[in-house]
Order: structure tokens, then C-alpha cells, then sequence
């Protein structure tokens, strides 16, 4: 294989995924409610009832017994963007060879402590020893029905040449769409860099600056909170923060609701602690992983933001959506564009230790 062709660190892009995955996909039902996209997380089918059964897959690698409690908040996350109740979840960890079997304790009580949070069943947990992997892997398969066929956002049905067809989820006119983000920027990347470097960031920061920001754990936006998005706004788009930060996921809300946008970069919200971590380790937070943050897209923002900030969910206004595809971000009086989407910085971190 070429040095061109070899796929860079972290989520493989839309180039690549639209090259060398969407030509390979040959099959289609018509009960199913999501069509694959480089962008779609969540799975679905109608049932002959007329009930949806709705699954996210989600996955979170690291070193630290805490991994997989993110791995649930990635999964639950992404069914409550699709206004769905996530009901179980389905786990299984990958350990690499030495792993003891504290270490799978410990992984398996980090699942209970968020399942038990956010009010999920365990369905199934299997563990296996790999000479294949360096670092432990925890995947997450979350589940749930969503009875109300009329607020599931209609998919997008894009033929081989990888266009639309025109029937899309959001409504096409945007001129009234405020772009919303929910939560904090680069925060669960943060908080995983704690976890798995709490000794090397002692020789930089006092121990109360660390306990702090160890307590920020709680600021996670839980599904329940994003839920309340929808008894607003049943038209509304929530997309969670993952892999690339708050950059991607602008990305990719702009991708699969066809819209431009114009945001203000200084309205993102971000933690001290997040600002000081990334700055020792010379990370861009902004690029960083952040499940448990999401970007809502809503007509009814004062409605959406009030209930949210009833929940104890914090909210900011990024900015409005475009009906022109500029994807715009001032700072100040500095205009730019946003870029396609980065590597996330914390599995940049984490390949070079």
C-alpha cells in the first residue's frame, strides 16, 4: 500500500468513507429508518406494530478503568439525539494481553455506575483477552423503541454517486434555525486525559485544581436532559460532540441538514480546566472528543434553551443556520471557513505516549 493511501489516526473521513465504503454497499429495505451515511451513528427498523427499534454503537478506548462509562454516555447520547429512550445496553470489552482481572472489574463497574446513572439495563457483557490491541476497548450497543413514527426524522436516502434525493431530515427553508450547543466543548476528553495522566499532570497543577476538575464529570449532559429538546421542537436536530470535537460535529449537522451556517467562536462554551489541560499537553480543545456536549438546531431556541436550563443542561447560542452552504465562524471582526474535519486530538494524545 502507498503512503497516500494509508487512512490517517481516528474516524475515517467522509473522502474515504464515500470512496471505499459506499461502492461496497449494494442492499436496502424499505423499513428501515436511517440510511448509512460517513455521518450516521444510529440504526433502525420499523416493526410491522409500527413501533421503531432504534440501536446506536458506540466505542471508547483507554488505559483507565473509568473507559467504560464513557463508552455508555457515547451510545446513550447518540439514541437521545434521535429522540429515542435508550431502554439496554449491550457491552463488550477487548483487553490487550497482560490485562489483570481487576481491570475487568473495574471496566465493568464503570459500565454499571453509568447505566445505573441514566437509568439503563445492562443487557450483555463479554470480555476477551487480544494480542491484537494495544490499549483496552470497550463497545457499547444501546437500544430503544420509539413508538411515535410522526417525529422520526425522515432519512436520507443518497444514491451510489452519493447525493440526496431529496428527502432529507430537516426542512430545507433554515432561515429561522438557531444553532444551539448544549454542554462543553473538549470536557470528556478532558476528563479521560485526567484519568489516564492524573500523575504527570500532578507536576503542573495543585491537587485542588485537579480535584475541581475531576468534579466536572457532573456537567455531562445526560440523554434524559436532551431529551427535553424534543417536547419543544419536534422538528428540532440534536447532535452529540464525538470524534473531532465541536469543529467536526459542525461539520457534520451542517452535512446531514444541509445547511450553512455562521457561528461566533468565542460563544462556544469551554471549561477553564479543559483550556489549562489542553494547554500543557498543546491540544486544541475545540478538535477534542466530547460526548455528553451536543449542537442542537432549532426554530424554537428560546423554548429549547429554557427547558434545557430547567433540566440543569448548560446552553449558549453559537450562532444561525444559512441557506447558503458557507459554513462561516467569526472571532471578532476575523471571518473564516470551517475546514473539514480533524483527527480528534485526544487519540492524537494518546499515540504518542
Amino acid at each position: 500500500m502507498s503512503g497516500k493511501d494509508t487512512m490517517r489516526i481516528g474516524k475515517i473521513t467522509q473522502t474515504a468513507w464515500q470512496r471505499s465504503v459506499r461502492k461496497q454497499l449494494h442492499t436496502g429495505k424499505e423499513n428501515m429508518l436511517f440510511a448509512a451515511s460517513p455521518w450516521e451513528t444510529c440504526s433502525g427498523f420499523r416493526t410491522e406494530t409500527g413501533d421503531g427499534c432504534v440501536w446506536a454503537d458506540a466505542h471508547a478506548t483507554g488505559d483507565n478503568v473509568r473507559t467504560g462509562y464513557y463508552a455508555v454516555y457515547h451510545a446513550a447520547g447518540q439514541l437521545a439525539a434521535r429522540n429515542v429512550c435508550v431502554r439496554g445496553a449491550a457491552v463488550r470489552v477487548l483487553f490487550p494481553q497482560e490485562s489483570r482481572e481487576e481491570q475487568l472489574a473495574g471496566i465493568a463497574a464503570s459500565v454499571d455506575c453509568a447505566c445505573r446513572e441514566l437509568g439503563i439495563q445492562v443487557t450483555s457483557f463479554q470480555g476477551e483477552v487480544s494480542a491484537a490491541v494495544l490499549h483496552t476497548v470497550v463497545f457499547v450497543s444501546a437500544a430503544g423503541v420509539r413508538q411515535d413514527q410522526n417525529i422520526i426524522q425522515k432519512k436520507i436516502r443518497i444514491d451510489n454517486r452519493g447525493k440526496d434525493n431529496g428527502e432529507t431530515s430537516p426542512e430545507k427553508n433554515s432561515a429561522h434555525k438557531e444553532i444551539i450547543m448544549c454542554g462543553y466543548a473538549g470536557l470528556e476528553g478532558t476528563l479521560r486525559i485526567l484519568d489516564e495522566a492524573q500523575t504527570e499532570l500532578e507536576t503542573r497543577f495543585v491537587s485542588a485544581f485537579l480535584e475541581q476538575a475531576q468534579g466536572l464529570i457532573g456537567e455531562l449532559v445526560k440523554p434524559e436532559q436532551i431529551l427535553k429538546v424534543y417536547g419543544c421542537d419536534r422538528k428540532a436536530v440534536a447532535h452529540q460532540i464525538g470524534s473531532g470535537g465541536i469543529m467536526a460535529a459542525l461539520w457534520e449537522l451542517s452535512e446531514t441538514a444541509h445547511i450553512g451556517f455562521e457561528i461566533n467562536m468565542p460563544q462556544i462554551a469551554l471549561k477553564q480546566e479543559t483550556v489549562e489541560i489542553c494547554e500543557f499537553y498543546r491540544l486544541n480543545p475545540y478538535l477534542m472528543t466530547s460526548a455528553g456536549s451536543y449542537l442542537i438546531l432549532t426554530d424554537a431556541g428560546e423554548d429549547v434553551i429554557r427547558a434545557l436550563e430547567e433540566a440543569g443542561a448548560q446552553t449558549v447560542r453559537l450562532g444561525a443556520a444559512r441557506e447558503q452552504n458557507a459554513r462561516v465562524i467569526r472571532n471578532g471582526e476575523e471571518i473564516r471557513y470551517l475546514d473539514r474535519p480533524a483527527p480528534d486530538e485526544l487519540e492524537i494524545w494518546r499515540s504518542k505516549r
